[in-house]
């Protein structure tokens, strides 16, 4: 697109390959900081879309990180976040795991550093 806005599967990869960038995280809670901060600047940068520093359940154009309602922290340490589209795991030793709400399947996967 000539006016630097990208559809949302191709700010979706950047995502992940930011994400795959970055080092492994050593912990649940700093995996889902890292997804979170990775999406916030590639929907700054490429969504066209002012943050909504409130949003709503409606879908405005953007992706935004999980919600705080929305993650739970399972009895192993795990934080599952439930979203739209996704269920992410983030797991104690820092691996991510993003599957798809609809299929089950794993649509994204990141080992941990611990």
């Amino acid at each position: 697109m000539t006016d630097g806005k990208l559809s949302l599967p191709e700010r979706l990869a950047i995502v992940y390959e930011r994400l795959t960038a970055l080092p492994p995280a050593k912990g649940a809670r700093e995996a889902l900081r890292q997804l979170a901060d990775t999406l916030d600047s590639v929907e700054d940068e490429y969504s066209g879309v002012p943050k909504d520093p409130n949003p709503g359940l409606a879908f405005d154009g953007r992706m935004y990180p999980p919600r705080a309602d929305y993650i739970t922290e399972e009895a192993d340490g795990t934080l599952k976040a439930v979203t739209k589209g996704n269920v992410i795991y983030a797991h104690p030793d820092g691996t991510l795991r993003i599957t798809s709400r609809r299929t089950g399947d794993e649509v994204y996967r990141r080992d941990g550093g611990r």
